[in-house]
């Protein structure tokens, strides 16, 4: 009786010292991973779906589809600046199944 107490204590802490490796190889690997080179712009990012959006749909001009677009994802231009502004996205919301 007393063997099999000390054989379930071993393989408890021989799991605990394997699942907290594991936690300091995951935790390792993340403090490494790369850096964005440059920092994240919705606003560009939304233009070029657009632009690519635009340029692919026939029946309606380029620049209606991108203006359409653009406007239909909370973006505008401020007077006196050179691009977009854009609303951020807020959390999805569910709507039970219709509109």
């Amino acid at each position: 009786m007393i063997g099999r107490a000390r054989n379930w204590g071993q393989r408890a802490s021989l799991s605990q010292a394997i699942f907290t490796v594991g936690v300091l190889l995951c935790g390792g690997a993340a403090a490494f991973a790369e850096v964005p080179r440059q920092p994240y712009d919705y606003a560009d990012l939304v233009q070029q779906i657009c632009r690519q959006y635009a340029a692919a749909v026939t029946g309606m001009p380029p620049d209606l589809m991108f203006k359409q677009c653009m406007s239909e994802r909370h973006c505008w231009t401020s007077p006196g600046s050179v691009g977009y502004q854009c609303q951020l996205p807020g959390p999805m919301t569910w709507h039970g199944g219709g509109y």
